[in-house]
């Protein structure tokens, strides 16, 4: 089963905010805006990354750009915005700028190392006011937005919203306002959000977001022309944001079955941005379920390597124990729990849904799959929580309540193979075996391979 990957359209909208007036949030890549201190969204904090070495940056329009050249550019322009807000000890828009680069390069690299010092210089920049009436109230909202402590976001959230604001500002809070309802799995508040905040100002990130949105909402050609129209808007000189277009563009493939066209798509996001694991990461799945798994092997190691991700892990002990190489597989199953508990006392809220994988496909204490579902749906109820749930329940032999919320996410509109699929099996659990296997004939009218 294919993961979902909301993390790149919504664990990370950051409005900078410097006195209230925070900047254009964005839905998905590193789109910068163009009022106040911005910084775009980074990926959901992603268990990952090891510092990658910098090297000189070569680059010229629209060649690809290596991925340690890219991350190697923030370095610099990390080192550049503590240089200044050092000499403006004062200053909030110099600390908040600080901040919003560490959110950025966290996007690339998914190291909570890059959280932690934007959540430093967030801190810093509440400092320089001590009346309270100005700070860094968006992307502190963003930053807990990316970290999943959706509790945290909505006071920071009105008060950056304060005063008046252009239609590129007012377009940001209309996007973050879409994600964050529908991450708390309010769908039919999202859908009309992403339109008006496209109405106010068409932009890279608006549209992507609603890319997601309708492709959950079962419209995946509708999506599509919007990840088309996101890329042919992009022009920046970073090559990050069409890499992650293309990748998405991949991902829609991936869910409807079409292994090869996902695989063409990813291999553009790589000439647009190579040595990035997270492409690199997403080739290795493909391979994996075209059979190509000694290559599939060589790139998850290799990534591992690279970035210490106990999600990784967890693909690699998948393909040995397909091999029958369960004593192998252990090995990774149990680096990669071990991971997951460092990853969990740091960042509990972030941990969740990624520590939550790991656990309903390897897990032995059902009590705990199902503590982790329920804390990871308590903080963002969205359909894809509520399937995850669902399957904790499952396995844990809770099959009423496994029911219960299945037909919930069912009910919300949110259609994809995954979650037909999941309804299925609940369903036959519960010994409904004419509505399993409808579900069934829905989540393989999306995708052949469902239920495989």
């Amino acid at each position: 089963m294919s993961k979902p990957l909301p993390c790149l359209l919504f664990a990370a909208l950051t409005l900078g905010c410097s006195q209230s007036q925070p900047a254009p949030a964005t839905g998905g890549p590193n789109v910068p805006a163009t009022a106040a201190v911005s910084t775009p969204p980074v990926a959901e904090a992603t268990p990952a990354a090891k510092p990658a070495s910098p090297r000189v940056a070569t680059r010229k329009p629209g060649a690809t750009i290596a991925y340690v050249d890219e991350l190697a550019d923030w370095d610099r322009k990390i080192a550049a915005s503590i240089k200044r807000a050092e000499a403006q000890p004062t200053s909030l828009i110099a600390a908040e700028a600080v901040a919003g680069s560490y959110l950025t390069r966290a996007r690339l690299s998914g190291s909570y190392d890059d959280y932690a010092s934007a959540q430093l210089w967030v801190d810093k920049g509440f400092q320089c006011d001590p009346s309270g009436r100005n700070g860094p109230f968006g992307t502190r909202a963003s930053l807990n937005f990316t970290l999943h402590r959706l509790d945290r976001v909505d006071g920071d959230f009105a008060d950056a919203q304060r005063g008046k604001h252009d239609n590129i500002t007012e377009s940001g809070h209309k996007l973050f306002a879409a994600n964050l309802a529908l991450q708390r799995g309010d769908l039919k508040a999202a859908g009309p959000l992403f339109d008006a905040s496209i109405a106010l100002h068409p932009s890279v990130g608006n549209l992507s977001a609603k890319a997601y949105y309708v492709l959950g909402m079962g419209r995946p050609d509708e999506a599509e022309a919007l990840y088309r129209q996101a890329l042919d808007m992009y022009h920046g000189a970073t090559r990050e944001p069409a890499a992650w277009l293309h990748l998405q563009l991949g991902l829609l493939d991936l869910g409807r079955g079409r292994w090869d066209d996902a695989l063409a798509h990813y291999r553009d996001a790589e000439a647009k941005l190579s040595g990035y694991w997270l492409i690199d990461e997403h080739i290795a799945e493909i391979l994996t379920l075209q059979g190509k798994t000694d290559e599939a092997m060589a790139l998850y190691l290799d990534i591992i390597a690279r970035t210490d991700n106990p999600e990784f892990m967890d693909a690699v002990a998948g393909i040995l124990l397909a091999q029958d190489k369960a004593d192998e597989a252990k090995v990774y199953i149990e680096r990669a729990d071990a991971r997951f508990r460092v990853l969990s006392a740091r960042y509990p809220e972030a941990a969740y849904g990624h520590a939550l994988d790991h656990y309903l496909e390897f897990g032995d204490d059902l009590a705990h799959v199902v503590e982790l579902a329920e804390k990871n749906h308590a903080l963002r109820p969205n359909p894809d929580a509520k399937q995850r749930l669902a399957q904790a329940y499952r396995k844990a032999g809770r099959i009423d309540d496994a029911k219960r919320v299945i037909t919930q996410a069912l009910a919300s509109g949110w259609t994809t193979a995954d979650l037909h699929a999941e309804a299925a099996e609940v369903l036959r659990a519960a010994g409904d075996t004419k509505a399993a296997d409808a579900e069934l004939a829905k989540a393989r009218a999306i995708d052949p391979h469902a239920g495989a």
